[in-house]
């Protein structure tokens, strides 16, 4: 079945919106998340694990996925920071927040493409 091909990615996206719709004060707090803006740093790490899991299902499918992977994450990326603004009251929509996502997705397509594509670590994703 060729939904199996996706579960690593679809679990991330479930961890994803778990993070992104979890209210702030339900969060951990610690020393080390007082980092200034670590929030974007968690946003770009989401996000560029999220788009690497993509490449293989689409690679695997014999698609384009160094078109796909990007697109999919990005929409995602949009619809994800415009959900939270129209759903949740604890949560709101943040366009440097939507920048450190789209950073992420371009990262993990250069990484993708010159370091892991059609290499042995490949079958990891």
């Amino acid at each position: 079945m060729k939904l199996l091909l996706f579960i690593k990615p679809l679990v991330w996206l479930a961890l994803i919106c778990y993070g992104l719709f979890t209210p702030p004060s339900a969060l951990p707090k610690a020393a080390f998340l007082n980092i200034p803006h670590f929030d974007k740093m968690v946003h770009f790490g989401l996000f560029f694990v999220f788009c690497l899991l993509l490449f293989r299902p689409f690679k695997k499918l014999k698609l384009n996925p160094l078109v796909l992977a990007p697109l999919v994450s990005f929409i995602l990326a949009a619809l994800l920071e415009w959900i939270q603004e129209m759903v949740t009251s604890s949560r709101s929509s943040n366009f440097y927040d939507f920048l450190a996502n789209t950073a992420g997705i371009l990262a993990a397509t250069l990484v993708f493409h010159f370091f892991v594509s059609d290499r042995k670590w490949e079958r990891y994703l």
